[in-house]
């Protein structure tokens, strides 16, 4: 079925749907969405495309600035869906927050840059070296501690640097060689590479591969609060699902990419790199979601609690209950 074809049956069974229950108030679902962030994407291409309704539901998306501010707004009730990092449901029941990670949104699609002239060829080269990531607890450089310890014999923390950065000033010092390595979010891996300042080593997902674990474990997860309807949540995954099944078929000069840029849900200051960023934004979509994900997810979490221990990951432990496949659509 082509693209043109996918929007005009989408088009019709939304005009129909609106037609016979145009008066007929749909059950809400408000979503807390951080500014500039990929789920603002999703719920924009809900209501684009008209997933949300065709499921019986009204998705409000709602921006905060910041990721604490949307916590805050699950914690309140204000939302009853968040995306957060693989541990944030863990952090939050800790605080007395009654929230479960019920579906992955994004895969661990980072990765390990250098200078595109650098010396540095395989994760081995590293020892000794500069590296900067967004903070020391950030994930992907405790996956990368916990590879380079298990299997190479040396802490990329204790025998070289570690230096916490800025994605754009990341940016910066990988193009000028002033760093040995980055491990900068996804998006930015994409235009790191599109600008040809830098190339990647190795990414998250390789990482987790040598370190036997599923490459497809998400990084982030899609929170909500155990207190919100189970049928409406239900409704909201095989909404969402649907809405990223069809958002991976719409090639990147689709009108529908440049919208995110018109609408400043994302920006970049060279938009010929978008175009990059969207391929690597469609590597980075969960598959599949299973018992067997989650003893992955929670043996992954107990290998960083080894290396990085409570003060850093901010949990003394990972209960396994923090992560459901009850309300799986697929």
């Amino acid at each position: 079925m082509t693209n043109r074809l996918v929007h005009s049956l989408l088009a019709s069974l939304l005009a129909l749907s609106l037609s016979v229950g145009a008066a007929q108030s749909l059950p809400r679902v408000n979503a807390a969405m951080e500014a500039v962030g990929t789920f603002s994407w999703i719920v924009h291409a809900m209501e684009t495309f008209g997933l949300d309704t065709l499921n019986g539901i009204d998705v409000v998306g709602t921006t905060y600035a910041s990721k604490q501010a949307t916590e805050i707004a699950l914690r309140s009730g204000e939302a009853d869906v968040t995306v957060d990092d693989f541990l944030g449901a863990v952090i939050m029941r800790g605080n007395d927050v009654e929230v479960t990670a019920i579906y992955p949104f994004a895969k661990a699609v980072g990765g390990l840059v250098v200078p595109t002239d650098s010396d540095v060829q395989s994760i081995a080269d590293l020892q000794g070296r500069t590296i900067a990531a967004g903070s020391l607890r950030d994930k992907s450089l405790l996956i990368l501690r916990a590879l380079t310890i298990s299997q190479y014999g040396f802490d990329p923390q204790e025998d070289g640097e570690v230096i916490a950065a800025a994605p754009p000033l990341m940016m910066q010092l990988v193009a000028n060689g002033d760093i040995d390595g980055a491990l900068p979010f996804w998006h930015f891996v994409a235009r790191i590479e599109g600008s040809g300042d830098g190339r990647e080593v190795m990414a998250v997902t390789g990482m987790l591969e040598e370190l036997g674990l599923p490459s497809d474990l998400p990084i982030l997860m899609i929170l909500g609060r155990d207190d919100f309807d189970a049928d409406l949540k239900r409704a909201f995954l095989t909404a969402f699902v649907e809405t990223v099944d069809l958002m991976k078929t719409l090639p990147t000069d689709d009108p529908f990419w440049q919208s995110i840029l018109d609408l400043e849900l994302y920006s970049l200051p060279d938009a010929s790199l978008f175009p990059a960023v969207v391929e690597r934004w469609k590597l980075g979509t969960p598959d599949a979601w299973t018992e067997e994900s989650i003893d992955a997810m929670v043996s992954l979490s107990q290998s960083l609690l080894d290396i990085g221990g409570p003060e850093v990951l901010g949990v003394e432990s990972v209960p396994r209950d923090a992560y459901t496949t009850a309300f799986n659509p697929r």
